[in-house]
């Protein structure tokens, strides 16, 4: 196996001239779509970036929110707790007045029925004392008979008012 020298330089120059086309033609447009992509690339990535740190702000954004939501949300409970508890209380005082009024109502009716009824018992010992004197007046009586049964009449009514 000999190598032709005159073979050797043809395809060192054919080399040589395929290297200079595709250095011409190809290695430039391939170099030029590495660097749109590269740079497309870091464009996207910076994008990225820029997404990511919005994307953060926002988070932290809608924490503060929520944590200004709950803490509206407990001053909502807090003030509904103080309403009710006003309201209870409220109607606590109305229920001991009402009470206290029954009360003091059904004190008044006693003290009228207790009235009414000594009126009747008043009447009815009147009543029995007339008879008495009726009875007592069909026999004869003396003057000191008659102021004795006024007094004992009047000490009797004292007792029961």
């Amino acid at each position: 196996m000999q190598i032709d020298l005159n073979e050797f330089i043809w395809a060192i120059i054919n080399f040589l001239v395929l290297l200079a086309l595709l250095y011409k033609f190809l290695w430039n447009p391939i170099l030029n779509t590495l660097d749109k992509r590269r740079e497309e690339i870091s464009s996207n990535l910076s994008s990225a970036e820029s997404m990511k740190q919005q994307a953060e702000e926002m988070l932290e954004e809608y924490k503060r929110k929520i944590a200004e939501a709950k803490s509206e949300a407990q001053d909502i409970i807090n003030q509904a707790n103080r309403a009710a508890e006003e309201t209870r209380n409220t109607m606590m005082s109305q229920a001991h007045e009402e009470a206290a009024r029954i009360t003091e109502k059904a004190r008044e009716e006693i003290r009228r029925e207790k009235e009414q009824a000594m009126k009747e018992v008043r009447d009815e010992i009147a009543t029995l004392a007339v008879m008495a004197a009726g009875k007592v007046l069909e026999k004869s009586m003396t003057k000191e008979d008659h102021e004795k049964l006024v007094r004992d009449f009047l000490s009797e009514v004292g007792e029961i008012q």
